[in-house]
């Protein structure tokens, strides 16, 4: 039994067996169990039409709890069989956050020189390209994390090629999901294509994807972002834009709570223009402080003709690290909305989230 802290800062414990091929021959196999849980208590002022304030137990503010297993086994020449099957939960509850087995990830594949080919249920090539490449590393509430909607997030029936910056510096990303509807190539598919290039300290990047639902109405997104690293300082910029035409982008958006009047989404898809900036600032090795500011000015919201929105979100996250494996935070976030984009909050235009939590990795 080995420890292993990865990239990510993930304690695992990993197990290696040795498989039998021939009497003299073996191959390495490796299984590992992983997760996060994050728990965290926030303060919402205006959190539902009356405008009162509310006090929840919620999931991380920036980190979802999840658990999941990875795999991989030599096949020998520098080729690799591997795995992977991760879920999200609530820690406050300990349900699951679908009624999926596996919600984040599932999928299969081969890695070697070539590459990494992978078929299964996947992160979307928006979501790599920006989790990356955004100074919260996308938030888990919808106050700090609303614009990767645009994303998607996860795609079913994927089929996915990275090149694992087999070119130094360079790395392509390419993934396919097949609808499954017979006779049709464009109902309920997805597709994208993401390229990032680090030289140093500064990293550049871009991407776009889209998918149809069934009706084979459109969702597209497209972006760009970068990062600077100068001493304790990472500095981010980026853009994402969306054009919509399935609906489900302003379904995400909407406060559940609102009773929202709809228009024609396919002759006025809803289009976003988003832009942030952030820094996130190593003060100790133990102390780590983000900020971040995303802008949205949104048209037709709703399916509405001229029904124009904007939306600002500001975030502060100040991390302690007990340990490798531990961090306590707290975080503050205000958003503000105006025009259309009023829907997007459940009573006054503005609300601010006061949270503190805990995380822990293993």
């Amino acid at each position: 039994m080995k420890k292993h802290i990865n990239r990510f800062g993930v304690l695992t414990l990993q197990t290696t067996l040795g498989l039998a091929i021939t009497g003299s021959a073996f191959a390495q196999s490796s299984v590992t169990l992983y997760g996060i849980v994050d728990q965290s208590v926030r303060y919402t002022t205006n959190a539902n039409a009356d405008n009162d304030s509310s006090v929840q137990m919620l999931n991380g503010a920036i980190t979802n709890s999840r658990w999941g297993m990875k795999g991989q086994e030599d096949l020998g020449n520098g080729l690799s069989a591997i795995f992977r099957l991760e879920n999200g939960f609530e820690p406050q509850t300990g349900k699951m956050d679908s009624n999926l087995l596996f919600g984040r990830y599932a999928y299969v594949g081969l890695s070697g020189n070539f590459g990494t080919v992978k078929m299964g249920r996947q992160t979307t090539e928006g979501f790599n390209l920006f989790g990356d490449l955004d100074p919260l590393t996308i938030g888990n509430y919808t106050a700090n994390g609303w614009p990767y909607y645009l994303t998607q997030g996860y795609a079913n029936n994927v089929v996915s090629y990275d090149n694992n910056s087999t070119i130094p510096g360079l790395d392509v990303g390419a993934s396919y999901g097949f609808g499954g509807q017979a006779g049709s190539m464009s109902q309920n598919w997805y597709w994208g294509l993401r390229s990032s290039y680090t030289h140093g300290p500064f990293t550049i990047g871009g991407v776009y994807q889209q998918t149809r639902d069934l009706e084979s109405h459109s969702q597209q997104m497209w972006g760009a972002a970068a990062r600077y690293v100068i001493g304790p300082a990472s500095l981010f910029v980026g853009y994402i834009g969306g054009k919509d035409s399935t609906g489900q982008i302003d379904g995400y958006l909407n406060d559940p709570s609102r009773n929202v009047q709809t228009g024609s989404f396919v002759a006025n898809p809803r289009r976003d223009t988003i832009g942030y900036t952030g820094i996130v600032y190593q003060v100790t090795p133990a102390v780590t402080v983000t900020g971040a500011f995303y802008y949205d000015s949104i048209r037709d919201v709703n399916g509405i003709a001229d029904n124009g929105g904007k939306r600002y979100t500001g975030v502060v996250v100040a991390e302690y690290a007990l340990s490798r494996s531990t961090q306590v935070y707290g975080t503050v976030d205000y958003n503000k909305v105006s025009g259309g984009a009023v829907s997007e909050l459940p009573g006054n235009s503005n609300q601010t989230g006061v949270a503190a939590g805990i995380r822990h990795l293993f």
